[in-house]
């Protein structure tokens, strides 16, 4: 107990070393408790950034719906085909009932043409 209580009552520089290793432990703390509120600071600020970019991408995301929903609307479709492609509705006169099916596969599709003469000119 003699070399603890002379540990405690020595000095240096009139300064007893238990309070400098007092000073030394408190300065580390300080230190760390500093650095770790600037750590919190950098995190908080990734998040809130991360938030902002989500709500970005969520936005854009409402937006390619919106503009998905205007782009496949039936009657806009309806007028392109026509105006483009030449598409209309098909006549009820060239519809064909589900009995008539076969026929329409085993029927040529054209008049029968004249066969070839198999001569090359």
């Amino acid at each position: 107990m003699n070399t603890l209580s002379a540990l405690f009552l020595r000095k240096v520089r009139g300064v007893r070393v238990v309070n400098i290793a007092g000073a030394g432990c408190l300065a580390l703390m300080v230190l760390t408790v500093y650095w770790s509120k600037a750590a919190a600071g950098s995190e908080s600020a990734r998040i809130a950034d991360t938030t902002r970019q989500i709500a970005v991408e969520a936005q854009k995301v409402r937006l390619l719906q919106a503009e998905r929903a205007y782009l496949t609307q039936p009657e806009r479709l309806r007028r392109l085909s026509e105006a483009y492609l030449g598409m209309a509705p098909v006549k009820p006169a060239r519809e064909a009932a589900p009995d008539a099916l076969i026929q329409l596969t085993t029927a040529p599709a054209h008049p029968a043409a004249p066969a070839p003469t198999g001569q090359v000119q």
